[in-house]
């Protein structure tokens, strides 16, 4: 309901909404086969997780549906100890993040992501560094930000950041992430940290991918479009906790690598997953 604006108060209007999503899954469910938000199932997840927090909520998530395994490859790239950033492909969304943990939470506990502030109501504010994002699905990286960012580093712990910022559409069976943003590359060039590119080996369903293109035929709008799809990205989460998925690692770059190579390195340790725009 935060997503939706609504108070916890307003009772009337939380059984409307409850409702209407209910009836919305259920008719998803008779045409797809698959629930549009996937209510029945995150209430089941809160229920598994109780009051879990920060690494024992990660380590939670990924024992749901029989246990995610986490195929890693590089993580020797990724030292055990000191100051390192992990610049990532960003393909699904929220699993994104525990596919990341499940390859990193044994060789770097330390590690932060920087993520949408809203995340923290159910990752704890321990394994997060907020980020603000606004009605177009823009990153507003504060001063505050950057400097949890820096702090972080300058700590001598591992930082995550998605470099794209967004999740990316499939055109042609691959998929097109945007020009990646600029934040990897100034905060390691101002703490002097080495950049690990890495890439999630995944993608959302064929439902996620038609129901975007619908959007953006209707809308007009690529901002617009993501938003009405992201409103799937629970019950895509759910569909893609305990399967097999693989995180590859590649060779350190240096402090202050451009966004086109951290990029290209990443994306060209899964060279089937992605392609550029033209």
């Amino acid at each position: 309901m935060d997503r939706l604006r609504i108070n916890s108060d307003a009772r009337i209007r939380l059984k409307l909404v409850r409702g209407l999503i209910q009836t919305g899954d259920a008719i998803s469910r008779l045409i797809s086969g698959k629930p549009f938000f996937g209510l029945r199932e995150a209430e089941a997840l809160r229920t598994a997780l109780g009051d879990r927090k920060d690494i024992e909520f990660a380590r939670e998530v990924l024992k749901q549906n029989g246990g995610t395994t986490v195929h890693t490859h590089g993580l020797e790239n990724v030292p055990e100890t000191g100051p390192v950033l992990i610049a990532s492909n960003h393909p699904t969304g929220p699993m994104d993040f525990f596919a990341q943990a499940g390859a990193l939470l044994d060789r770097r506990p330390d590690f932060k992501v920087v993520a949408n502030a809203d995340m923290a109501r159910f990752l704890g504010r321990d394994m997060i560094v907020p980020v603000r994002v606004d009605k177009q699905t823009h990153l507003n990286a504060t001063n505050r930000t950057t400097s949890g960012m820096h702090d972080h580093l300058v700590e001598g712990r591992a930082l995550l950041i998605f470099g794209a910022g967004r999740v990316p559409m499939m055109h042609d069976g691959k998929l097109i992430e945007r020009p990646w943003r600029s934040g990897a590359t100034r905060v390691s060039r101002d703490c002097d940290v080495p950049v690990i590119p890495s890439a999630i080996d995944a993608t959302n369903s064929a439902y996620y991918y038609g129901l975007r293109k619908l959007a953006m035929r209707l809308t007009r709008s690529e901002d617009t479009a993501l938003n009405i799809a992201s409103l799937r990205y629970f019950a895509e989460l759910t569909d893609q906790l305990g399967k097999d998925i693989d995180v590859h690692f590649g060779a350190p770059l240096p402090a202050g690598t451009s966004p086109d190579d951290l990029q290209t390195a990443a994306e060209s340790l899964v060279p089937h997953l992605h392609k550029r725009a033209e």
